[in-house]
């Protein structure tokens, strides 16, 4: 779910076309242990309110194939929450396009990103606003099978082979996290896409960056042990990871609009976060045949309602300027965020003006 800009690469992500694409992705053998099985559970019915007369209709552009970063938004859209609001949803299938862009080119009206993706766009001159954090912290870390017995720790990764998705923040994070552990942080890095995951199941390369709420569980399910190396145990600042964003013409045109959307989108996420399972019966039911492996879900609804979709208040969408920050301004030191001109900026920007909290809090 990445394009982040492979997130703008997982979007949610890149493991649903690994696991679209079947056996080829997956992993025979009994290494894992054994996995509950989950039954379907049955679907909710919508609320009883009936929706306005005329509804205005709101483009809401995916990242990747529909998964449980996205449930939320299924959920407000079946439960007639958009309806209520005034709102007819329109969900924009992912189509290899970056949603920072999209959003600003009138393609949508929403979309979701990602921290990395908008720490780079909007100071390049992207004219886009960071509307709410779909999650609350970082869900990503440094992934390496569990037989590895001669990687113990981030040091151990210096001299071998990354698997990677060609976003220009990947190489400085894992460099900035072996060098925090006392290795060299030096590493070769090959391009992988989707293939990447598997290349690490193979041995064909050493590690990788999943998402643990996604490719973590995915892993398990395949019977891949895995092993992981959390960013913030190295001293990397948290990030919010999965954004949403908006256009800053439409959302200075369509301020109620944009605080309709963003009333019944928290609503969504909120009660996906309080009943997971019944969010991701949602889920499943409305994207049929997407989903192989209904388990997968069931397990990552639950995984991001346990600790990743809510403030420590409860809420979801929130977003502490200092917080996103933090982490921008590693991806700043670390040279690479470039002004309009394409110039690596070396005053830092001002975080905060890409954020805007209004619509949501309305």
């Amino acid at each position: 779910m990445f394009s982040r800009l492979r997130k703008s690469v997982k979007p949610l992500s890149i493991a649903v076309a690994l696991l679209l694409l079947g056996a080829a992705c997956s992993s025979d053998g009994g290494g894992a242990g054994a996995v509950e099985t989950i039954e379907p559970v049955a679907t909710v019915a919508p609320t009883e309110a009936p929706p306005p007369a005329e509804l205005t209709k709101v483009r809401f552009q995916l990242d990747w194939s529909p998964n449980t970063n996205h449930t939320g938004i299924f959920v407000a859209d079946e439960m007639g929450w958009y309806a209520e609001e005034g709102i007819e949803l329109e969900i924009l299938p992912y189509s290899g396009g970056n949603g920072d862009q999209l959003v600003t080119e009138g393609v949508a009206d929403f979309a979701v990103s990602f921290h990395n993706s908008v720490a780079l766009s909007a100071p390049a001159g992207v004219p886009l606003k960071i509307v709410a954090a779909v999650v609350q912290k970082t869900v990503e870390a440094i992934g390496v099978t569990a037989d590895r017995d001669d990687i113990q720790s981030p040091k151990d990764l210096d001299g071998m082979v990354y698997a990677g998705f060609g976003g220009p923040f990947e190489v400085p994070v894992m460099k900035a996290v072996i060098q925090a552990d006392g290795g060299a942080g030096e590493f070769d890095s090959v391009v992988l896409d989707t293939w990447a995951y598997q290349a690490v199941y193979n041995g064909d390369a050493d590690f990788v960056i999943p998402f643990l709420t996604w490719e973590g569980i995915e892993a398990e399910l395949h019977d891949q042990p895995m092993k992981y190396f959390a960013f913030e145990d190295y001293g990397m600042p948290e990030q919010y990871t999965v954004l949403m964003v908006a256009g800053e013409t439409w959302l200075a045109e369509n301020p109620d609009l944009a605080a309709a959307f963003l009333r019944a989108t928290k609503r969504g996420y909120e009660w996906g976060a309080a009943n997971p399972d019944e969010a991701s019966q949602v889920l499943i039911d409305a994207n049929e045949g997407i989903f192989n492996d209904p388990e997968l879900v069931f397990r990552s609804q639950r995984m991001l309602s346990d600790g990743y979709f809510l403030d420590s208040d409860g809420n979801w969408g929130t977003i502490d300027p200092d917080r996103f920050g933090a982490y921008s301004g590693f991806l700043f030191d670390s040279g690479i965020v470039a002004g309009p001109d394409g110039a690596v900026l070396t005053t830092e920007p001002n975080w905060a003006d890409y954020i805007d909290m209004s619509h949501l809090i309305r």
